[in-house]
């Protein structure tokens, strides 16, 4: 796996070489200081000592912070002549992706989450040898439509790793169990309504700030769902711990750190309304989260 991250990091080097010497592009020294510096935390990342590594995050947040790092101005080809052919390499990323993860899940099921991974990259690498295949362009030319690609999408595409990390943090902090206390101050401990309400609600909350249902639930599961609703009510497990991450999603539909849901899409569109996805995603959400309520209502009292 570390073969994948050091790939990964060596792109995103390049990518800084080609920001720093582009004359037209608006911001290139920092912008180009965001992405070496990504790359490098990529590829030194698990060697470098975790005080660096966390500077260098700092560094990161801090650029961008300050509003420099830009895309630049670059020139699309004309890929009107390709017709329908011009997705064939977009599909070959899920493709792999998915047999890779079949056949490390039929040969060694302990390693799926690294299956995923190692298919991803091997898409990727197909997909881009199939793509300078079919249009005929140059390696400098994919590069270049790599880094334009990167651009647009912008530091947003961090908010995913940052946020997953953040969960752990929760996790580890015990904010499970000071949100269990907070509801018990509010709720009796045997009104089951209120109970599913508050479990609910903390986890939609908890997956909009931190931007991912995964994030979010050891801390709920840990706080609120097993030791108020599971172990009192005796309720299933399994159907519960599934529905409480399905609400999850109601937050994450709503949230502008879901990056990689709402606001990538609406980059890659080059939408004027960069909250545009979001918007149309509030009613769809609300119907998820109400649904999830009336579902775990219905398991624990069948329990």
């Amino acid at each position: 796996m570390e073969l994948i991250f050091v790939a990964t990091g060596l792109m995103l080097l390049g990518f800084a070489g080609l920001t720093y010497l582009d004359g037209e592009h608006p911001s290139p020294k920092a912008s180009a200081a965001f992405w070496f510096l990504l790359g490098i935390l990529f590829v030194l990342g698990s060697w470098l000592p975790p005080r660096l590594n966390g500077l260098l995050v700092v560094a990161l947040v801090s650029l961008d912070g300050s509003g420099r790092v830009l895309p630049g101005t670059h020139k699309r080809p004309a890929l009107e002549s390709l017709n329908g052919r011009v997705v064939l390499p977009i599909l070959l990323i899920p493709g792999c992706t998915l047999l890779v993860s079949l056949l490390i899940r039929y040969y060694d099921p302990t390693h799926l989450s690294e299956g995923a991974l190692a298919g991803l990259a091997l898409g990727a690498a197909v997909g881009a040898v199939a793509a300078r295949r079919l249009t005929g362009c140059s390696l400098r030319e994919l590069l270049d439509e790599g880094r334009r690609l990167n651009e647009t999408i912008g530091p947003v595409s961090l908010l995913p790793q940052l946020l997953a990390s953040l969960g752990l943090v929760f996790a580890s902090a015990g904010v499970g169990q000071w949100m269990a206390s907070g509801v018990l101050y509010f709720v009796a401990s045997d009104h089951l309504l209120e109970l599913v309400v508050a479990n609910c609600l903390a986890m939609s909350a908890l997956a909009a700030l931190t931007g991912n249902s995964f994030a979010a639930f050891p801390v709920v599961a840990q706080g609120i769902l097993g030791p108020l609703l599971i172990g009192p009510f005796h309720g299933d497990p399994a159907a519960l711990g599934i529905l409480t991450l399905a609400v999850g999603a109601s937050g994450t539909l709503v949230s502008p750190m879901a990056a990689n849901f709402n606001l990538v899409p609406a980059a890659l569109l080059e939408l004027k309304k960069p909250m545009a996805v979001i918007h149309y995603q509030i009613p769809v959400a609300a119907a998820l989260w109400l649904v999830g309520v009336l579902a775990m209502l219905g398991v624990l009292q069948a329990g």
